[in-house]
């Protein structure tokens, strides 16, 4: 068995692998759009795809894994991934291309919950957190990932060449890193016997309490994926929209970024310091105190310092809901962490359209606070009940 610390860095990497997989592409995109020749509505559609394989692997990834294991199950994703991204760039049409991010969707999904299993089990291990600090990879995968593609493009080199490139960078760092993976999954958290009547209805209760548990996770992954989402896509539109930004337009999304990794880098010195408990609640306060600042900023200095206090809470919520759907009690990590994926991927899905359709019928301010206060109440009623 690998030591710990070869464990942990190598869950470290493959964080970091998945991060910089859709970032190293993102940035070319509009290359990818002239090359197929389509529209941006052309384009949206194919987009589409990666949403839906999301969806997709999460109601099979329980299964997946428990025909295999966690460590089949992310290395043969992250290989995966690193071999349909080339494909970006040769692909001819908008259906093909649809079907591609499909792929990578639904292969993404496997990874996530692998390494993510796999960061739990370490935990479990060691005597200090690193959950926050494994999804520090992850946000610094996706700056890294992200600048390189952007240089890259700006150097003129080819996208073939680059994702060719980038893709047999991922395939070494997932080799290495499967040889410190844990081999052997954990057994599942045993279920609660306090329910047990000691008649003909104690099964029905502890399936009854299980089915229950598995929607609070999901739902808990739906408000928390539309946190983290609506300044990831929204931001650039709104500061051009409310705040007239001009060439400080893109920048919100940078400061959202960079403090969400100032978050994770730090995030389990403040567990160890604060609890978990507290930490959480602290981060649900500083993207709603975020969210107020921005529906209120009389301009672009404001607005961007919300966008940093929205990241920097934004951070620490995550890691400790992936750490609290691998411990639900009577179900294995993959059950868990596969309901609250499903739920993540239908709360990425609906934060895309409802802002845009609130900010329609009101305005961008109204609308973030509506949403906000909607999903951190949801959270809170949810977290009393699990």
């Amino acid at each position: 068995m690998p030591s710990l610390k070869r464990s942990t860095a190598a869950v470290a990497v493959l964080f970091f692998v998945n991060g910089a997989t859709f970032a190293n592409w993102i940035p070319r995109l509009s290359e990818v759009r002239d090359r197929m020749g389509v529209s941006n509505s052309g384009l949206g559609g194919a987009l589409l795809g990666g949403g839906l394989g999301g969806f997709l692997g999460s109601l099979l990834v329980a299964r997946l894994v428990r025909a295999s294991r966690t460590k089949t199950t992310v290395v043969g994703g992250s290989i995966a991934m690193a071999a349909l991204v080339p494909l970006i760039a040769v692909v001819p049409n908008p259906a093909l291309f649809l079907v591609i991010l499909l792929a990578l969707g639904f292969t993404d999904v496997q990874v996530d919950v692998g390494m993510n299993t796999q960061g739990v089990m370490v935990q479990t291990r060691t005597p200090r957190p690193i959950m926050q600090r494994l999804h520090g990879a992850w946000s610094l995968g996706m700056v890294t990932g992200g600048g390189i593609g952007w240089m890259l493009s700006a150097s003129g080199v080819p996208l073939g060449a680059h994702l060719i490139g980038a893709s047999v960078v991922m395939v070494v760092a997932t080799v290495w890193a499967s040889t410190g993976l844990l081999d052997e999954d954990d057994p599942a958290e045993p279920a609660s016997s306090s329910n047990l009547d000691g008649n003909g209805g104690a099964r029905g209760a502890v399936a009854g309490r299980l089915l229950s548990t598995t929607v609070l996770i999901g739902v808990l992954g739906f408000a928390v994926a539309v946190i983290e989402s609506l300044p990831n896509e929204w931001s650039s539109v709104v500061m051009n929209d409310v705040f007239d930004a001009g060439q400080w337009k893109g920048a919100a999304t940078s400061f959202f970024a960079a403090f969400m990794l100032i978050g994770r880098l730090g995030g389990d010195h403040a567990v160890v310091a604060f609890g978990r408990e507290r930490v959480f609640s602290l981060g649900m306060g500083l993207c709603a105190g975020g969210a107020a600042l921005l529906a209120v900023a009389p301009g672009t200095a404001v607005a961007l310092a919300a966008y940093s206090m929205w990241g920097l809470g934004v951070s620490v919520l995550f890691p400790q809901l992936y750490e609290l759907a691998a411990r639900l009690p009577g179900i294995t990590a993959a059950q868990g962490m596969g309901a609250m994926t499903l739920g993540q991927r239908l709360g990425f899905a609906f934060a895309t359209g409802s802002l845009g359709a609130l900010a329609d019928l009101t305005n961008f301010r109204v609308a973030i606070v509506l949403l906000i206060g909607f999903v951190i109440s949801v959270i809170v009623v949810a977290r009393r009940k699990l």
